[in-house]
């Protein structure tokens, strides 16, 4: 998971934008994809040894356009800001995974395309290529988009809290 990267990162890409979302919610959205999707694998694998056929890798329902198409739904149908907050983050999210598969590249059966276009590009999600969550770490890790990005993350992360605690004491 790119934490600090889609939570440092994310919610900049919406510029201006993002302070007329709860800060909150916004960074819930910008985690949510891999919240839901990284666990609903993981437990595919320790229950059954292996992912079924059509969830057999960390990305799949909430890294679909289905599933951003359906927040931006309810926000709409409900107008509350946090949903709106909620489907910002999720579709800064996707940007990111787009951003780092577009400059590190991806096998074409573990595109993160196959996750926002299922079922239009087949009825199956992106294939892991690791077979356990500690394997998955240390291929993270060996990431040089995932490390810049928690970096820069962490950063844009330090500079809005001194903001922050600035405003406050004036």
């Amino acid at each position: 998971m790119f934490v600090l990267g889609h939570v440092g990162i994310g919610p900049r890409l919406l510029g201006p934008a993002r302070h007329r979302l709860p800060a909150r919610w916004l960074a819930l959205g910008c985690l949510l994809p891999d919240l839901i999707d990284k666990p609903l694998f993981y437990a595919l694998l320790w229950a059954e040894g292996h992912a079924d056929a059509l969830i057999r890798g960390s990305r799949s329902v909430a890294h679909s356009g289905l599933f951003l198409l359906a927040l931006i739904a309810l926000a709409a149908v409900g107008r509350r800001a946090f949903l709106w907050a909620l489907a910002a983050g999720v579709a800064t999210h996707l940007v990111l995974d787009i951003a780092g598969e577009l400059i590190t590249g991806a096998d074409p059966d573990s595109s993160i395309w196959l996750a926002i276009f299922y079922p239009a590009m087949g009825a199956r999600f992106p294939r892991a290529h690791f077979g356990s969550m500690l394997e998955h770490l240390k291929l993270t890790a060996e990431s040089w988009y995932v490390v810049a990005g928690e970096v820069v993350g962490a950063a844009l992360l330090f500079r809005a809290y001194r903001e922050g605690r600035k405003a406050q004491s004036s």
